[in-house]
């Protein structure tokens, strides 16, 4: 069937150039159709009128982020939550529901941060809208001057906020000049460089607005720390005195003190010396038969616990109880355990709005290095007031290999603080042959030693044979320099304990244990949740090194008396924990050190060292100190005084959500919205001052689409070519844009301005 439609021959299109004249800008002549209002006036008053409305969301930017700014440069405090309306989220942290509390936090905090990732995301997504206007601000006024702007740049406010962009091409090519252009000022294409750099730096600023806001505008879990208020200024330590005072010890007067009847401070501290002893004893068989650990015991002052702390300088460092005691009172006022009547309010919300605190006190603590020995004892009496005392079989903390008889300069204090103590330990134990056993308590300010190879050019080994000789300069003997370094520190002012051995038939065999004590300024801390320290356990921290000069401190030994609960000269209750495990363990470490043992007592005989240690610590830690109160403006060198007169302070430190710049990330996220403000003031200074006012994507496409093409683009190929040819954008009088190309002709060379 034949079709009912005829082919029509296609009417050929007129593809010849018809070039319009565009500087001709007068309207059409009437009657004509136009695509644009002839009455652009409420047009153009609302195209004023959100030109300055987002000036103004533009500048609000600003807000939030300075906002954001203040928070972490204050280090603004949150509290135990994310989200604390008015401050209050109390972590219940010294109750019964902290764990149940903990939880229901934990789950508002990932909500909150949450929401806050989307209030980043807002504050990222409102800057690129920003930083695009101010690239078509810059990009329209180059296309109004001179030659125009490249047509590779003429969308790129569209284009920038892809990380993808700086690594266009025609972003670097476009300036140069095509081979039809005319030549150029090399000044113009230099500003167009700059454009470009511009505009790539805007892309990665943009792309990073995004991490820089969310590490601002999301709190992070913190430890801070609430002001430092001086409480105390440190004077003196009392360990070179006699216990004194009626305020020392509970339930002791400095009449008994002072006569060393220090049986007075059984009540309180006997039980302690004993609980000390259970726990070394249970520790040790369970290392011994379960392959545990030996784990140190703990001791108690007032509401909190203590352990002793060792460090990498063979040191053991043990707490002040009088701190201890101090401490304790803000403790139980924190936890809520202890109301003063004459007191304010303690301020304990600051506790309870965080997930963890930590009280934290300054004081001082005294260090002790101690070893344990097995040897012979032998004295020598120089006057009525002075003796030397020497004991084989000492050994150097660095050379275990090394033997060397140790020998004690005594008696060098007065009758009225004399630095010699004895008691004995009554022996209950049956089949034995000894009824008590002595322990001697003694401070030598020097000791000296020598071996078989050397007695270090003192004459002490020739004193040692022959004390009466006329060759023997007792005087001359206790020359510490000649010492080396490793034995010189152990050798001034040197306490030691000796004892003797139950049912030993040598009546000069002992054991024997020294020590030399520095003092140190740590921090006390105590975690005040029952939850994660339930047993109230004080931590010390900031202990520092101790120099390689540092003189040990003189010790009294009747501190030593103090904390066995005895007085001067008696027997201790052979029933007592401590007096019956030490009377076992004594033979026992005896025989070790001598290589007499079985392998099977390896652990009673190392309980002996952990006993004596307890016992040391209890009576270091017992030494008091004296304070006055802080100056009310302290001089730089009074803060500065960290080893004599220290300034001590108190704080807390609390595990919150806060703000703050503590990392490079946060320094890095203020560097940008910095840069991002000083964009918005950039883009409002040039909105003010030119009134480029701001064309929708479909009226910049109409202007294209009514442009008529008029050979600029003969002889070009590729995106390349094509990007560089230029334009320059006018508006007519309705205020529509027309875009003007550039005079044909032939790029020669570029002229310099």
């Amino acid at each position: 069937m034949d079709s009912v439609y005829e082919p029509v021959p296609a009417k050929r299109p007129d593809t010849s150039y018809q070039p319009v004249n565009n500087n001709d800008l007068s309207p059409p002549p009437s009657g004509k159709e136009t695509p644009y209002p002839t009455n652009p006036r409420p047009h153009r008053r609302s195209r004023i009128f959100l030109h300055w409305l987002w000036h103004f969301l533009s500048l609000l930017w600003i807000g939030p982020i300075v906002v954001l700014l203040y928070l972490n440069f204050s280090k603004h405090v949150i509290g135990a939550s994310a989200w604390c309306p008015r401050g209050n989220c109390d972590a219940q942290a010294t109750t019964g529901n902290a764990i149940q509390r903990a939880y229901e936090l934990d789950r508002q905090d990932h909500d909150v941060n949450g929401a806050l990732q989307f209030v980043a995301k807002a504050l990222e997504v409102w800057f690129v809208f920003i930083a695009t206007s101010l690239i078509y601000d810059i990009a329209i006024l180059f296309a109004k001057k001179g030659r125009g702007l490249p047509v590779g740049y003429l969308l790129s406010h569209l284009e920038f906020a892809d990380i993808r962009y700086i690594f266009n091409p025609l972003l670097w090519t476009s300036p140069m000049p095509h081979r039809n252009s005319t030549p150029e000022k090399r000044a113009r294409i230099i500003k167009l460089y700059l454009f470009a750099i511009f505009t790539a730096l805007l892309t990665i600023l943009a792309n990073l607005m995004g991490p820089a806001t969310a590490v601002l505008v999301l709190p992070t879990l913190q430890w801070v720390q609430t002001p430092h208020m001086m409480n105390q200024t440190f004077n003196d330590t009392a360990v070179m005195y006699q216990p004194s005072g009626d305020h020392l010890f509970s339930g002791c007067s400095n009449v008994q003190l002072l006569a060393r009847n220090y049986s007075c401070t059984q009540e309180v501290y006997g039980p302690s010396l004993d609980d000390w002893a259970a726990q070394s004893i249970s520790t040790s068989r369970q290392a011994k038969t379960l392959n545990g650990n030996l784990i140190g015991g703990s001791s108690q002052e007032a509401a909190l616990t203590f352990l002793l702390n060792a460090t990498t300088q063979d040191l053991v460092w043990i707490p002040n109880r009088q701190v201890l005691r101090s401490m304790s009172h803000e403790y139980l006022k924190t936890a809520g355990l202890l109301t003063d009547i004459d007191e304010p309010e303690y301020p304990d919300k600051i506790y309870n709005n965080s997930l963890q605190s930590f009280l934290q006190r300054q004081g001082p603590s005294l260090g002790v290095q101690s070893g344990c020995y097995a040897g012979n004892v032998t004295d020598f009496t120089l006057d009525n007031n002075r003796y030397v005392r020497c004991y084989t079989g000492w050994t150097s903390p660095s050379d275990y290999n090394t033997n060397y008889t140790k020998c004690l300069r005594l008696g060098v204090g007065s009758d009225d603080n004399p630095y010699n103590s004895q008691f004995y330990l009554e022996n209950t134990a049956k089949n034995s042959p000894d009824t008590e056993t002595g322990v001697g308590v003694y401070f030598a300010d020097k000791a000296m030693y020598f071996n078989k190879t050397t007695d270090f050019n003192s004459g002490l080994e020739n004193c040692f044979s022959n004390p009466t000789s006329a060759k023997c300069d007792w005087s001359r003997v206790f020359r510490t320099e000649l010492l080396p370094e490793d034995l010189r520190n152990t050798s001034i002012n040197v306490g030691v304990v000796s004892y003797q051995i139950p049912g030993e038939k040598n009546t000069d065999a002992r054991v024997y244990c020294d020590h030399v004590t520095y003092q140190s300024f740590p921090t006390y801390s105590v975690d005040t949740s029952h939850v994660t320290n339930r047993q109230a356990l004080v931590l010390m921290d900031n202990l520092g090194e101790i120099s390689k000069d540092a003189v040990p401190l003189v010790v009294n030994p009747d501190w030593f008396l103090a904390a066995w609960s005895v007085d001067v000269d008696t027997a201790l209750d052979g029933n007592r924990q401590i007096v019956k495990e030490l009377i076992r363990v004594l033979p026992i470490f005896y025989e070790a050190l001598n290589g007499n043992y079985d392998e099977t007592l390896l652990y009673d005989a190392v309980e002996f060292s952990i006993l004596h240690l307890y016992a040391l610590g209890q009576s270091l830690s017992m030494v008091n100190y004296y304070a006055t109160d802080p100056p009310d403006h302290p001089t730089v060198e009074q803060l500065n005084d960290k080893d004599h007169h220290p300034i001590f302070h108190t704080y807390a430190t609390l595990h919150v959500w806060a703000y703050g710049l503590s990392g490079r990330t946060s320094k890095l996220g203020v560097t940008v919205v910095v840069l991002g403000i000083a964009c918005v003031l950039a883009r409002l200074v040039l909105g003010v001052s030119t009134g480029v006012q701001e064309r929708s994507t479909v009226e910049v496409l109409a202007s294209m689409f009514e442009h008529r093409h008029q050979g600029e683009f003969e002889g070009l190929e590729g995106e390349g070519c094509l990007a560089k040819v230029r334009y320059r954008i006018v508006e007519d009088g309705e205020g529509r844009q027309k875009f003007l190309p550039e005079k044909k002709g032939r790029w020669s060379h570029i002229m310099h301005s």
